[in-house]
């Protein structure tokens, strides 16, 4: 078991989302940077889907009652197990008594914590993702508290000999890039979007990101189905991507979507920070989207 000693302001459990419930009204949830957390999965020989720890926004601790094998991704972090700095995606071996303790996060916003089996919680529509908005899944369908303890559900499932070299570069989900792709509704185009600096505003949570900037024509329409990474334009003109936990439905106009192997770099931009969008065509989406895929897999081969 893990023990929450000191909580930060934000932590929950989540893995890659519950599917299939759209039409029920309940949002794909799941980790906000799911590249990450499929990352540090296959890092530790664990099914990619395992359920690790979302943290954000402050410092905090945690206890391990018993042996563990983690992995820490997402955002760059200052950390310490029992002293000695944590490095970012790399496996290491925690002993009963050991404390990780995240000081900060230093760049990107959600930090994750993947261990060896995945976490134990009951699951919910086929998914262990924490809802906070619907109070289901994760503990409780809440943020995690001290005096809290996570079960750890065992052994991963994939052998594996114990790499403790770091996590090449080149491998690792980029947490920035210059500019965030994006299909545009070739309907009703909407190129100068693409031409506009936004920023993340400070009402941005895993519902949607507001950005702040130029505005652009917006306006209210009959809903229609929305999913992450959709980007809405309301009538004031400033835009709403859509994010993990975002609504199944939408009454705004619609100018395209955020491409699925963008959605994690975008969720790792802190209030304050520039967007910039570029468009690209769906095939070009589809082929990030191998990208990411062949990473994992390249991933998976290093570790065993």
């Amino acid at each position: 078991m893990i023990a929450v000693e000191s909580a930060p302001a934000y932590l929950t459990v989540q893995d890659l989302g519950r599917r299939g419930h759209f039409a029920d009204g309940v949002p794909r949830c799941g980790a906000m940077d799911g590249l990450a957390l499929a990352a540090l999965n296959e890092m530790l020989g664990n099914s990619r889907d395992a359920a690790g720890l979302e943290w954000a926004l402050s410092a905090g601790e945690l206890i391990f009652t018993e042996p563990a094998t983690i992995a820490l991704g997402g955002a760059e972090a200052e950390c310490r197990m029992d002293g000695a700095a944590v490095q970012q995606y790399r496996v290491l071996h925690a002993q009963p008594g050991d404390r990780l303790t995240v000081e900060r996060i230093v760049d990107g916003r959600f930090l994750y914590v993947g261990v060896a089996g995945g976490i134990q919680c009951e699951r919910v529509l086929g998914s262990r993702s924490t809802y906070l908005a619907g109070g289901f899944g994760g503990i409780g369908g809440r943020r995690l508290a001290r005096g809290d303890t996570i079960l750890v559900q065992g052994r991963a499932r994939r052998n594996r000999h114990q790499i403790m070299d770091s996590l090449p570069i080149d491998l690792r989900p980029p947490r920035r890039i210059a500019r965030i792709r994006a299909i545009l509704r070739s309907a009703e185009p909407r190129e100068n979007i693409c031409e506009n600096e936004y920023r993340v505003s400070a009402a941005s949570d895993r519902i949607g990101y507001r950005l702040e900037g130029a505005t652009v024509r917006g306006a209210s329409i009959t809903s229609e189905p929305v999913c992450p990474g959709v980007i809405q334009l309301p009538p004031g003109g400033e835009p709403i991507v859509l994010m993990a936990d975002g609504p199944t439905i939408g009454g705004y106009l619609i100018a395209g979507a955020v491409i699925s192997a963008d959605l994690g770099a975008l969720a790792q931009l802190a209030p304050g920070e520039a967007v910039r969008f570029k468009a690209v065509s769906v095939i070009e989406a589809q082929s990030a989207l191998r990208r990411c895929e062949k990473d994992l897999l390249a991933i998976r081969a290093w570790a065993l």
